[in-house]
């Protein structure tokens, strides 16, 4: 039986128990990025970015003279060959760090879920004791998990923590497959059995419009104070208001939508198919308008939170090239036409479907050429029963599945 690690964070305020405990933190927090800006600058002028027994052969020593414990020192130049990398893969200047942030080894500090407090071993022997404000309930779900790592930092002179938990998870057998077509206005899904019958059509809306309206209200606020929107207070506030909504309504609605898909895909125990949209977004990096790549930011988040929430559930997800998915025919493969209001048609052989139906149809077939064991290779039956659907909409779903097996 298959296995995969499951890594998940808790992020929690926290408060001093001490009255020294903050600035004994906020003292370390500074000393470890002043530490990591140190290392941030002599990797940059260097031609090649070493390797992690390099640097601990250049910086281990100087940075245990600080007071700095082993783990510290690890952990401060794993983070700086990681910022710099990215860096100049990206072309970028020279970072400078700013945050008061800092990650832990497990060795660094101890953990105790049952009265939620936290001591954290810092520089020069020093610890300091933090009491984590979060809900029982919260706590609950980690108890069989093991925690590794640690991120705390300092923001307007509140103290927060991110403890990172992983899992062992066994995968179940499938006994279905399950394939979920993402578009600009929905989210669309299919279950098949293992010999191509389906079994359940679904579909959901998206808010992706209504994330697309506050972006171009971002945008006429910059286009009407084009050189000083960065520096009048209240524009630039008006732009976080807009900013802090889309990044809201996109985070609420991928858990909402991965909770609601992964449910369902447990209830038949489905191996998920989902689109693999790699390409798509290097195609998109490569000259399109700001929106799209807004939207493809949207897909990868939708499709990463259903991706999690089947793992938590012991099933798995798969990604598949999507090319010509909506745009093939699955009975002869010709290109289909657009009959207007999402309906395609095919001249050759006059199959017409749904298109968000006939994209899942496809990854379904695609994904059954694989070879994946326990999957059929042949095409779905034609006695298919799909539960029915409410709406017009629906029922035109529903009928694309059935005239595709119509003779």
């Amino acid at each position: 039986m298959r296995e995969e690690e499951l890594v998940e964070a808790l992020r929690m305020r926290a408060l001093p128990e001490g009255s020294d405990d903050y600035l004994t933190l906020l003292e370390f927090l500074r000393l470890y990025r002043d530490a990591t800006q140190f290392v941030i600058n002599k990797l940059w002028s260097l031609n090649k970015v070493p390797s992690i027994k390099t640097l601990h052969r250049m910086f281990y020593n100087e940075l245990r003279t600080h007071g700095f414990r082993a783990h510290h020192v690890k952990q401060i130049y794993v983070y700086a060959k990681t910022v710099v990398k990215a860096c100049k893969r990206n072309n970028g200047r020279k970072p400078v760090l700013r945050k008061l942030t800092a990650r832990l080894d497990k060795y660094d500090y101890k953990l105790n879920l049952d009265d939620r407090t936290l001591i954290l071993k810092l520089h020069g022997g020093r610890e300091v004791k933090l009491k984590l404000l979060t809900s029982t309930e919260r706590v609950e779900k980690f108890r069989a998990w093991s925690n590794y790592e640690l991120a705390v930092k300092i923001v307007e002179n509140k103290i927060y923590v991110a403890v990172y938990f992983k899992k062992t998870v066994k995968f179940r057998k499938p006994r279905t497959v399950m394939t979920v077509d993402v578009n600009f206005d929905n989210v669309t899904l299919a279950v098949f059995t293992s010999s191509g019958g389906l079994l359940k059509l679904k579909r959901y809306r998206t808010p992706l419009r209504k994330i697309l309206t506050h972006r171009i209200w971002i945008e006429r606020i910059q286009r009407r104070y084009p050189r000083s929107w960065r520096f009048i207070k209240g524009v630039r506030r008006a732009i976080e208001k807009h900013g802090e909504r889309i990044r809201c309504v996109a985070c609420d609605y991928a858990h909402k939508i991965g909770d609601s898909i992964a449910e369902l895909a447990s209830r038949y125990s489905s191996i998920v198919v989902l689109e693999n949209l790699n390409k798509l977004r290097s195609n998109v990096n490569r000259g399109s308008s700001f929106n799209k790549k807004l939207s493809l930011w949207f897909y990868r988040r939708m499709q990463f939170t259903i991706s999690y929430e089947v793992l938590e559930r012991g099933l798995e997800a798969r990604y598949i090239d999507p090319s010509r998915t909506s745009s093939a025919c699955p009975r002869c493969g010709s290109r289909l036409k657009d009959s207007g209001g999402r309906v395609l048609k095919c001249t050759r052989c006059g199959f017409t479907g749904d298109r968000d139906v006939v994209a899942c149809v496809n990854l379904f077939y695609r994904y059954s050429r694989c070879g994946v064991p326990g999957v059929t290779l042949n095409a779905p039956k034609g006695d298919a029963n799909p539960r029915p659907m409410q709406g017009k909409r629906d029922e035109a779903m529903t009928s694309t599945y059935i005239n595709l097996h119509q003779s």
